[in-house]
């Protein structure tokens, strides 16, 4: 609990005006850019569109009418233009080098929708888990630096482009894992049975092939297309 919740401010006992960020979650409301396309319906209640994923790497920005808004970092060297994708498009534009500030922890949903805002929220410090993907950030090891591409998605970062743009760095890789080379499953393979037949089903659910992998255990945050294992790194922005 933070101390700002009961400070005494002129005589009466309120909030104050100093708000207190606790663990992870920002001390503002802050929404996803309504220029952003959608990505993909949410599996849990498909009113609802997805417009960043669980695990981006995040940039704040002010829209057309001074706005704080949450976009996708772009740690590239080009701007990078988002439009919703409507007969009348709203854009917007991030800019080359965009300053993280952290990565999405959970999917945001498009604002407004069906009446309802949805603040995005993220995280600063941890230790995260990536997919990794063929092709895009396979090439990172251990003691790798890492920045976001041009659309959140984390990526190696050189020496150069940290040397010249440090707020690009987001976090650094403890350990790698590929599939069917040394992926830990989470010990699926050796899960003893249950005896009542009807609990055989949520078995099947933890363990069926997921639609882009196709490898038994393979957890949902990584069954992404083209990914080829899982990059586990410190997250410090």
């Amino acid at each position: 609990m933070s101390k700002a919740a009961y400070r005494k401010v002129f005589g009466k006992n309120g909030s104050g005006r100093f708000v207190v960020s606790e663990g992870t979650a920002p001390a503002t409301f802050s929404l996803a850019s309504s220029a952003l396309p959608t990505l993909s319906l949410d599996l849990e209640d498909n009113r609802f569109q997805i417009i960043i994923n669980q695990g981006t790497i995040l940039s704040a920005q002010a829209d057309v009418d001074g706005n704080t808004v949450i976009v996708p970092a772009n740690g590239t060297s080009s701007a990078m233009t988002y439009n919703d994708g409507s007969a009348t498009p709203e854009t917007i534009t991030v800019p080359a080098y965009s300053t993280p500030i952290g990565a999405a922890s959970q999917h945001a949903l498009r604002p407004f929708d069906k009446g309802t805002s949805i603040p995005v929220s993220w995280i600063r410090e941890a230790y995260v888990e990536w997919p990794m993907v063929l092709g895009l950030n396979d090439n990172l090891v251990p003691g790798s630096i890492i920045r976001s591409d041009s659309i959140g998605r984390p990526v190696l970062c050189s020496s150069a482009e940290a040397s010249a743009h440090p707020q690009l760095v987001v976090g650094r890789v403890v350990e790698t894992d590929g599939f069917a080379t040394n992926f830990d499953d989470g010990l699926v393979s050796y899960m003893i049975l249950p005896s009542d037949p009807g609990a055989l089903r949520e078995v099947y659910a933890q363990i069926q092939a997921g639609p882009y992998v196709g490898k038994l255990g393979v957890p949902a945050n990584l069954d992404v297309v083209n990914a080829v294992g899982a990059i586990r790194a410190t997250l410090n922005v």
